[in-house]
């Protein structure tokens, strides 16, 4: 669980900018239950992703001031093989060079180091580019056999590796269902987190 944010007379580091957008993300909801992610794994663990709000399956990539964007196209590239809508959060040192990176789908936020808050330069529109066997790359093995379990496809896969099973979802589910079961489980997650907070 985050903590709350105290703002700081430096500039903003990666963990801080994170406390602040989970508030912002928290407040803008109001009466809404929101439920974040931090760090998820994509593609084994070769990407992570910084926060997740998965009810909208928003990812929000944080750039602060001690950030390169060296990694940004393959991040993007990665990010949209899986999330709905994926926003750049970023100190105001990289709005120039970012705003010339950014696919046309992605929103961008700038965040104030000295309150604390965030100004919406674009907001995120709606990806088409989701990959099957990219959106099963995030289920554990728990959560892969489950998402089998409920498709009646259970039978014989228990003993297998986590690579075929999220191989098999990839190949046996339609990408809608996918996404469904992808949702479900996150939600799982980020409730199964706060609750052993």
């Amino acid at each position: 669980m985050l903590r709350l944010y105290n703002p700081p007379r430096n500039p903003m580091r990666e963990l801080q900018i994170k406390q602040a957008l989970a508030g912002h993300l928290a407040n803008q909801a109001q009466a809404h239950q929101v439920s974040l992610i931090e760090e998820l794994r994509l593609h084994g663990g070769e990407v992570r992703a910084d926060l997740v709000l998965v009810e909208q399956m928003h990812c929000f990539e944080i750039k602060s001031e001690a950030d390169s964007l060296a990694r940004l196209i393959n991040q993007g590239s990665r990010y949209g093989w899986v999330f709905d809508r994926v926003t750049l959060v970023m100190a105001p040192c990289h709005v120039a060079k970012a705003m010339d990176l950014l696919p046309p789908w992605w929103g961008a936020m700038v965040v104030d180091s000295q309150t604390g808050t965030f100004q919406c330069i674009r907001e995120a529109g709606l990806n088409v580019r989701h990959k099957a066997a990219s959106l099963a790359s995030i289920l554990n093995k728990e959560e892969a056999l489950e998402v089998l379990r409920k498709e009646g496809h259970i039978k014989g896969w228990r003993s297998k590796s986590l690579y075929l099973i999220q191989q098999h979802i990839a190949q046996a589910l339609d990408l809608d269902e996918i996404k469904e079961h992808i949702r479900a489980a996150l939600l799982a997650r980020a409730s199964s987190a706060t609750a052993m907070h």
